[in-house]
């Protein structure tokens, strides 16, 4: 093992030994004291208990709530005599480097540089830390300062109050001292190393050796590379080089919560039992379903596999190569039977191209042959995903590529041959395996999300045959929310893969947590954006099981209740309001948003109500039932009072109805709601029509029946697989009157349905010298 490394590991080990000891002591003080912190001070919930008293005898309910908020408890992750204490650490082994001299041996300067380089990337690691400390204890002393001169604060007046508020206010003005005089030390040792390596750097036998030893690989463009003589000792050399500069897979194993995998293996499990369960109930009732175990075992490896990313983002590139070509290969053994010729021809030069991509990636160096092979690889990359672009034209077919991979395929390889020319040999190779990576990646979650599809496809076939739950849910909008969660799924998956194969997956959570975490201001309001997307699902989650409670709990088949539901609906209405309910007010607590504030919006709201605003209001609240309760929807045929005619748009406050000559009429939310609303299409959109037929009593009556089916068969908008009817409705001297009946395929065609039967009849009565009149049947007038 290297220097450099003894001493790294050491330094970590030292830290993370500091970091736990004042976590072991932080924990006694608290557990010995039970409301002291580690500084000595009365502790959060102690004083909240103790001020809430006196709030109360003020009878000042406000400032109790913005007390409560005050919270100190991160003030204990924050260790500055750790951070003081490696800090120092550090500076001890940064004037042991003052020794060092153009005396020394040429590899142990060449270390040292290492060691220094690298303890420069740690203390600037600190600085980050620091900073993110010191924005939130600033936040936290507006927050004070705010109450402070909100409520007058002071000694005289709110004693307790401005005791509890002086030591919080001391505690972080102690914190920020202790952050800022660590940082100013940072910034002393960052330049003192700087000096040693420019120091070291004057020593032109250290140069050499850092040439020699490849230090810094890929750094001379390639008409500059070197073209030293391969053998297999470089080779070996150039292979542990790439391999260390990954994460190493014992610190990803060491490294991994246990309670994750766990968690996996879990997850695996109950897939394959519920896929065994499925398709044994389907091999009972179907002798041609097949229980194929070699299909059972390999789709829950492809899962396990697929999801594995999820269980610690920092995955080592070698296991991410690894898993993505197994999954490839069961991939390609699970669709044998269903792939082409030509389609396992390009899988299996996929996969040959692959492995060799991948080696030879993991043997590059700064030699010129070798940069040269890099860069023909990427070239063929190209033209082999091109070749299949042009040859797998259907998104259905496996190995279909779409044109967003393939541009950002093109992309990486085009980056990674001109990273490679200009000389940053080890960004190359990151991104040539991002994209070998990626494009197999584009495969197998292509075939993940069609596996689980299926899956839940024949989940559907099989409850039709035992009337299992799941029948009582639409099949085709069930898969499309299933769709839709799968993308996105595939698109994180995608980002983690490729964040890890290009090493900045620590910056991208960084930034991910800074932009999700970081406190925004609207007002008085404060919020993160990982709150307000948690809040968000929260609302969808309680839109859903509001709209499905009935279906969960009554019973149905393909998204429609039962015949018992009128029996049963009685307390339904109050359920769904108290979940709707349940789920706004999580949401606002997820938001971060204090309940006081709330009930001052709705005072307001009352006082306006109370001012004349009873009508907006009506039609607020009745756009709101609208939306969640559905009685009709976009594009359904509705018909009210005197207007008839195709939703067009559902307002908050008002709703659009485009009419059968092109108007559109505006109608209030609360008319709508409580008026005596007709919905053609609301449950199904045919729709039936009626009208009555007066023929010549010289007519013979089976064949004009024979007719007016043929009429009524010739229009497109027909239904034939629902009934229709032909009655003798009365009898006359002169005419016979027939009462027809049947069903269009939608409400608004039943007019363009009459005008062909009628068109077709007059002309098959004028060609036989027979009478024949028609008049709307009342209920359609």
């Amino acid at each position: 093992m290297k220097l450099s490394s003894v001493k790294h590991f050491i330094a970590v080990i030292s830290f993370l030994t500091l970091h736990f000891y004042a976590f072991g002591q932080d924990s006694v003080q608290v557990r010995r004291g039970g409301t002291g912190n580690i500084d000595g001070s009365v502790s959060h919930t102690g004083l909240n208990r103790r001020f809430s008293a006196d709030s109360t005898r003020m009878g000042n309910d406000s400032l109790r709530n913005d007390l409560r908020k005050v919270n100190l408890t991160f003030l204990s992750n924050i260790r500055t005599a750790s951070m003081a204490e490696f800090v120092a650490q550090l500076n001890e082994r940064s004037n042991s480097y003052a020794a060092t001299s153009g005396n020394s041996a040429k590899d142990s300067v060449a270390t040292i540089k290492n060691a220094i380089s690298e303890e420069i990337k740690q203390l600037r690691s600190i600085k980050g830390s620091i900073a993110n400390y010191s924005g939130s204890l600033s936040s936290t002393q507006d927050q004070i300062r705010g109450i402070i001169s909100r409520y007058a604060i002071s000694a005289s007046n709110h004693a307790r109050a401005y005791q509890y508020l002086n030591n919080a206010q001391l505690r972080l003005a102690a914190k920020m001292d202790s952050l800022e005089s660590i940082n100013r030390t940072i910034d002393e040792l960052i330049i003192k190393d700087q000096r040693h390596l420019n120091r070291l750097d004057l020593i032109p036998e250290t140069k050499a050796a850092a040439k020699k030893a490849d230090v810094a690989p890929g750094k001379n463009s390639i008409w500059k590379a070197n073209t030293t003589s391969i053998s297999k000792d470089v080779l070996l050399d150039n292979i542990r080089s790439n391999y260390s500069n990954n994460k190493s897979i014992d610190k990803y194993v060491n490294r991994t919560d246990w309670a994750s995998r766990i968690l996996l293996i879990v997850l695996g499990l109950a897939y394959s039992y519920w896929i065994v369960r499925v398709a044994y109930i389907l091999k009972q009732n179907d002798p041609e379903h097949k229980l194929a175990i070699d299909a059972i075992v390999g789709k829950t490896i492809i899962l396990l596999l697929t999801l594995l990313p999820f269980v610690n983002f920092f995955t080592p590139s070698f296991i991410l190569q690894a898993s993505q070509l197994v999954i490839m290969l069961i991939f390609m053994y699970l669709l044998r039977h269903k792939m082409t010729g030509q389609q396992r021809k390009i899988a299996l030069i996929l996969i040959i191209f692959y492995l060799l991509d991948v080696f030879v990636n993991m043997i590059v160096s700064d030699d010129l042959f070798l940069r040269i092979i890099c860069i023909g690889f990427n070239l063929i990359a190209l033209g082999l995903v091109s070749y299949t672009k042009r040859r797998i034209k259907n998104p259905e077919s496996p190995g279909y590529i779409s044109n967003f991979i393939y541009v950002v395929f093109a992309v990486l390889n085009i980056t990674a041959i001109t990273l490679n020319v200009i000389g940053h040999v080890e960004h190359s190779r990151s991104f040539s395996i991002a994209c070998a990576v990626g494009l197999v990646q584009s495969f197998t979650l292509q075939y993940f999300a069609d596996m689980i599809r299926a899956d839940v496809r024949y989940q559907f076939k099989k409850d039709r045959l035992v009337s299992g739950f799941w029948m009582r849910f639409n099949e085709q909008r069930t898969l499309a929310i299933i769709t839709d969660i799968l993308r996105i799924v595939c698109v994180l998956l995608a980002i983690i893969v490729l964040a890890n194969n290009l090493q900045f997956i620590d910056r991208l959570l960084e930034l991910s947590e800074t932009f999700f975490g970081k406190v925004r201001s609207i007002g008085s309001i404060s919020f993160t954006l990982g709150n307000l997307v948690v809040a968000v699902l929260l609302l969808l989650v309680a839109n859903w099981f509001q709209k499905n409670i009935s279906l969960i709990v009554l019973g149905g088949e393909d998204g429609q209740l039962n015949q018992a539901y009128n029996q049963k609906m009685t307390l339904f209405p109050l359920f769904r309001l108290a979940i709707i309910l349940i789920g706004f007010f999580m949401a606002i607590s997820a938001l971060g948003m204090s309940l006081d504030k709330l009930t001052v919006v709705i005072g307001a709201l009352s006082v306006g109500i109370g001012l004349g605003m009873q009508n907006i209001i009506n039609n607020f609240v009745s756009g709101i039932i609208l939306v969640f309760d559905k009685p009709f929807r976009v594009g359904d045929q509705i018909e009210l009072a005197d207007k008839k005619g195709r939703v067009k748009e559902i307002g908050i406050r008002a709703s659009v109805l485009k009419t059968a000559d092109g108007a559109d009429v505006i109608i209030p939310n609360g008319d709508l709601l409580s008026g005596r609303v007709v919905n053609w299409t609301l449950s199904q959109e045919y729709s039936k029509a009626s009208f009555v037929l007066h023929i010549d009593r010289k007519a013979d009556l089976d064949q004009a029946k024979q007719w007016i089916n043929d009429a009524m068969t010739a229009s497109p908008y027909f239904v034939k697989e629902r009934d229709s009817g032909i009655s003798v409705q009365d009898i006359s001297e002169e005419m016979i009157y027939l009462s027809v009946s049947c069903w269009v395929n939608f409400a608004a065609n039943v007019s363009s349905f009459k005008n062909d039967v009628l068109i077709i009849l007059y002309k098959q009565f004028e060609e036989k010298e027979l009478k024949f009149y028609s008049i709307l049947s009342p209920k359609n007038n």
